[in-house]
């Protein structure tokens, strides 16, 4: 028989036990509704719901006639199950999705991607936009796995502009994880338009004028710096790299595209026209000119006379008439050596001048720096001096480095968008506006301090480069019909006449006959009188659709998608909105090893030479 104590006993440890534990469980239950409740419902929540992401659309770039230069276009996708959550999508034809929609409208859905309207032309200066990749995670840069973000050129550069905020949508689900209803959507917010400087119209003829020449076009508004062409080529076709293909056989030969792109030797996403940098040769003559005459070392009477070479020592620095065909030149004032850009004169202007006046002179003219246009990467170049070849190099500067330094060689590097901001500061009578592709851009330009006289007495040696007895022949019956015996250097250009430089830059080791690899410069200054942007119809560079273009940021229809170049509706365009008085053309063909010679003359100048020939209608 058990003892009252013993039941006593076991009464009070199971009722002890029983108190602790509803103690306990009290407790948890305390916690688990006060404390983190919030916390479990929102997980609950997270089970019961699902966030779909809405994709938002991309503001547009604009041309300088506030065109668009690039469409949000609609690209559809079948699905096999739309109640499942992550859904497997089939790229189908606009006509398929159109009739689709009628009948099952949630089969559906449809994504926006850019579709570029000069997809080679400006791939350079407007990118492209590409998925999400590791490197931009790494940015810890909020951003959804579904978005497009720019890779390249103001897509990349101006992100936080057009870039826009992405929507969403909820649903409810069920515990197998299928959709059951849509309870709540915030609408996605669209990007900002941004309008550009660009001229699509000459930016189109500038690279066809290349014709896949490696090298470069820039074109200025000489007194604003607004750029209107930026062309870089061998180019790439944007719209590969954005456009799904719906076809597999399409779209194996799209991957095989992209591929190529990538690989090709010739690196095609690489920006020569702000990041290449190049030995100017003699279209850095002008700036060695206004070395001396602002340091009044020489003037415009100042007289050298060519003999062919010079020797200094057992060196000989010889004129490139003379290497070329054995001929000389005699005397030859600042203009007249401008003109036949004579190696020998700006030899002995160099000296005069002095390196260290040289160099600050070109900085003055914004080379060795960047120039802040609104694209990355972008290059500084080099503008060398004494100290600089003492610091970098521990060598002493000498006489012959100074020569070379005259006529744009040795250490001297620059980029096709820096001399485009040097000429431009010639032709806006020493006042440099750094280039910008922004219309709303908030720049200011800099006053250089030049002497007035010294400036026109470049820029008529400049003219007489285009003209008959100079070196840019393409242009000589051009300058002719427009410049006025006895005229002024504003008159000349006031009618249309061309001020200009050529250059033919060494660069690389020598071969076994002593010649090395040439790159050609072509720079010049413009006056767009009223007889150029009238004249003759032409038909269209390239085939147009009846479309109008019209300022929309999504494009139906892919027969809208083919842009017009034709001289009628640029001419129409700029009557409305106006065009710059003066234009600055900046040219570079690039030697290498299938073509190692090139020439200002025989190659850089012909292809300013179709651009203004369109500009006229010829």
């Amino acid at each position: 028989m058990v003892s009252w104590q013993r039941l006593n006993s076991r009464w009070l440890f199971f009722s002890t036990v029983s108190i602790c534990l509803s103690f306990v469980l009290i407790a948890r239950l305390l916690d688990l509704q006060l404390y983190q409740g919030a916390l479990f419902r929102v997980k609950a929540d997270d089970n019961r719901f699902f966030t779909l992401t809405l994709p938002t659309e991309r503001g547009v770039f604009l041309d300088r006639y506030a065109q668009p230069l690039v469409w949000n276009t609609r690209r559809y996708f079948e699905v096999s199950n739309t109640t499942n959550l992550h859904q497997t999508r089939t790229p189908i034809e606009r006509d398929k999705a159109l009739s689709l929609m009628a009948t099952q409208s949630a089969s559906v859905v449809a994504t926006l991607e850019r579709t570029y309207r000069f997809p080679e032309a400006f791939s350079h200066v407007l990118g492209f936009v590409g998925s999400v990749t590791a490197e931009d995670l790494a940015k810890k840069i909020p951003v959804t796995m579904q978005e497009q973000l720019g890779k390249l050129g103001l897509e990349l550069t101006q992100q936080s502009l057009v870039r826009g905020l992405e929507g969403k949508e909820r649903y409810e689900i069920n515990a197998l994880g299928l959709r059951q209803k849509k309870v709540a959507t915030i609408a996605p917010t669209a990007g900002e338009n941004v309008q550009t400087t660009l001229d699509p119209y000459l930016s189109e003829v500038a690279y066809r004028a290349l014709g896949g020449q490696k090298g470069a076009v820039v074109i200025l508004d000489a007194s604003t710096g607004e750029v209107l062409s930026l062309v870089s080529s061998p180019a790439f076709d944007a719209n590969v790299l954005t456009t799904v293909a719906v076809d597999p056989v399409a779209a194996q030969s799209r991957k095989e595209t992209i591929q190529r792109y990538f690989s090709d030797p010739q690196q095609l996403f690489f920006n020569r026209a702000i990041d290449g940098v190049y030995p100017p040769g003699s279209v850095f003559k002008p700036i060695v000119a206004l070395a001396g005459l602002e340091s009044d070392k020489i003037d415009g009477t100042t007289v050298v006379v060519d003999e062919g070479t010079l020797k200094v020592g057992e060196y000989e620095y010889g004129n490139w008439y003379y290497r070329q065909y054995g001929r000389t030149e005699g005397p030859l004032s600042l203009v007249k050596a401008l003109a036949r850009s004579n190696d020998i004169y700006f030899y002995k202007a160099a000296e005069a001048a002095g390196p260290d006046r040289v160099a600050r002179m070109a900085r003055m003219f914004g080379l060795g720096l960047p120039t802040g246009i609104e694209l990355r990467p972008q290059a500084s170049g080099l503008v060398p001096d004494p100290a600089w070849k003492e610091k970098r190099l521990g060598e002493q500067w000498y006489l012959g480095n100074t020569y070379h330094y005259g006529i744009g060689q040795g250490d001297l590097l620059v980029s096709p968008i820096q001399m485009a901001q040097a000429t431009q500061a010639m032709a806006n009578e020493g006042v440099r506006c750094p280039p910008t592709l922004l219309k709303k851009s908030a720049r200011s330009c800099t006053e250089l301090g030049l002497k007035t006289e010294n400036v026109s007495l470049v820029l008529e040696g400049m003219l007489d480069a285009c003209s008959s007895g100079g070196t840019a022949f393409p242009f000589f019956e051009y300058n002719t019909e427009r410049r006025v015996l006895g005229g002024s250097v504003e008159s000349d250009l006031a009618a249309g006449a061309m001020a200009c430089k050529t250059g033919t830059a060494e660069f690389g080791a020598a071969d076994a006959n002593d010649h090395r690899k040439t790159h050609g410069w072509f720079v010049a200054i413009l006056g767009t009188d009223q007889k150029m942007l009238t004249g003759n119809e032409e038909e269209s560079l390239v085939s147009t659709s009846s479309a109008q273009l019209e300022q929309v940021k999504i494009v139906s229809h892919e027969s809208e998608l083919r842009a017009a170049v034709s001289r009628s509706e640029w001419l129409s365009q700029i009557q409305a909105t106006g065009f710059p008085k003066k234009l600055v053309f900046v040219a570079l063909v690039e030697g290498d090893t299938e073509h190692p010679f090139r020439e200002g003359s025989a190659d850089a100048a012909p292809v300013v030479k179709k651009v203004v020939d369109w500009m006229e209608g010829r």
